[in-house]
């Protein structure tokens, strides 16, 4: 027969062994990382760490024994603030171009003829001989064609409407050749004067008093002054 002692050994060790397995678990936290009491809030010494499990990790490290093993929550993005709006440049506005230069002013040259009449040339009655009272003006003509070589005359002669219209053509046309053979000997080239004979026609005063017959006894000098000016000529 066996041994009774030996027996009831073997059953108490079964026994505390079977207490011990239950007081571990009921010790252990979920993680097993920690030792908890019964009330189920992790054991800690008098300086207030946790007691650490044989089984810990830092794996199993929690906040509350160990905060800086514990792993952080990804911070949640900020979203950036939205730029503030920014005023559109206002357009640049090209200053218009310079006007252009003035064209410079086109001139022409234009001769201008400009007819001169002389009186007094007076002859007396049904005579082709030149008074005295004439060779002023006369020689004022002399002295323009002195200072205009380049121009020529034309010396018209006329009478009063004493006698023929025939014999007055004559006596004008006789008239008119005195003064050129005046003209001719101030200097003046015969080759630069032309002579006509008008008669009575185109009388400048009354034939039927003394005054306007003598006034009508006449020689007209014309003759063409070139004046040269610039003109501008329009673009």
């Amino acid at each position: 027969m066996r041994n009774p002692k030996k027996k009831q050994l073997l059953t108490a060790s079964l026994v505390l062994l079977g207490a011990s397995g239950t007081l571990m678990a009921q010790s252990m936290p979920v993680n097993y990382g920690y030792w908890v009491d019964s009330s189920g809030r992790v054991a800690k010494n008098s300086w207030g760490e946790c007691w650490r499990s044989g089984y810990w990790m830092p794996a199993l490290a929690i906040a509350e024994c160990d905060p800086d093993l514990v792993p952080k929550p990804a911070p949640v993005p900020v979203a950036a603030p939205a730029p503030a709006p920014v005023a559109a440049p206002a357009p640049v506005v090209a200053p218009p171009p310079p006007p252009p230069p003035p064209a410079a002013p086109a001139f022409r040259t234009v001769i201008t003829e400009k007819p001169v009449v002389l009186e007094g040339a007076n002859f007396p009655t049904g005579s082709s001989t030149l008074l005295p009272s004439a060779y002023g003006q006369l020689n004022q003509v002399a002295q323009q064609s002195k200072d205009h070589p380049d121009i020529n005359f034309e010396v018209s002669g006329y009478t009063d409407n004493v006698g023929s219209a025939q014999s007055n053509v004559r006596l004008s046309q006789a008239r008119a050749e005195s003064v050129k053979a005046y003209l001719v000997s101030r200097g003046v080239a015969a080759s630069r004067i032309s002579t006509k004979g008008y008669g009575e026609e185109s009388p400048i005063a009354d034939n039927n008093t003394f005054d306007g017959r003598a006034q009508n006894r006449r020689v007209e000098i014309r003759y063409t002054d070139k004046v040269e000016s610039r003109v501008r000529v329009a673009p």
